[in-house]
């Protein structure tokens, strides 16, 4: 082979690297962004299911109170 068909073949397998890198760089990329809005995803959904269950938890104590304390918050004899 000359130099010239060296070359030549050098520049070609350059640029199919290149190419499988830059395939392999988006494919990362496109992954990497799926990922993270799941887990965006599962992160609002346990926070709402956490603050709901603080507000039922709040509610239940506020009625305990009530019950206990009387809804004026005086206490019963």
């Amino acid at each position: 082979m000359t130099g010239k068909a060296l070359a030549t073949l050098f520049a070609m397998l350059l640029l199919f690297a290149a190419g499988i890198l830059a395939g392999v760089a988006l494919m990362l990329t496109a992954f990497g962004n799926e990922a993270s809005s799941q887990l965006d995803d599962q992160v609002r959904t346990v926070q709402r299911d956490f603050d709901r269950q603080v507000r039922g938890l709040r509610g239940d104590l506020r009625d305990e109170l009530d019950r206990r304390l009387g809804p004026a918050g005086s206490a019963t004899p």
